[in-house]
């Protein structure tokens, strides 16, 4: 292997999908972040529920709930990575996007220029069950930068 082919990232992705061992994985990705001199980021994104819905749900007033499933969202990976890390990943290294998760992370990908990209996987209900299908498979045929999938239910 040509050693100039290898790239040390300026950037790190970890998505967190707020279960039980995200803080064990901000942690992993935090101490890699480090190791790589380099910025991390921590996603997670929050389903669409119009989008999802498909319908009128009268008498609900979906944005207000959408708003209060995204503060949830935000209020949870701030606790998880004050419990990894403490106050090590600020505000804007904290993100929440509404979408669903191929288009939340190419979002970040392109627009904070990661190098590498941490996720988590537990067993048969993890996050790679989301990349089933042509959409998903393409975009990880296709991808540009490593994906470290660390297996949540091996800790």
């Amino acid at each position: 292997m040509n050693k100039n082919m290898l790239k040390k990232p300026k950037s790190v992705l970890c998505y967190t999908d707020l279960s039980k061992n995200s803080s064990y994985l901000v942690r992993y990705a935090y101490e890699i972040s480090k190791m790589l001199e380099a910025e991390l980021f921590v996603l997670h994104n929050v389903t669409d529920i119009k989008g999802a819905a498909g319908f009128y749900v009268p008498h609900i007033n979906m944005d207000k709930l959408e708003e209060e499933v995204i503060q949830a969202a935000r209020d949870k990976i701030y606790a998880i990575c004050h419990q990894a890390v403490g106050d090590s990943i600020d505000k804007v290294h904290r993100i929440v996007i509404r979408g669903g998760l191929i288009e939340a992370l190419e979002q970040v990908i392109r627009e904070r220029k990661i190098g590498l990209v941490i996720m988590p996987h537990d067993g048969d209900k993890g996050i790679l069950s989301w990349f089933r299908g042509d959409y998903a498979e393409r975009f990880l045929r296709d991808a540009s930068i490593p994906f470290l999938v660390l297996p949540m239910d091996a800790r």
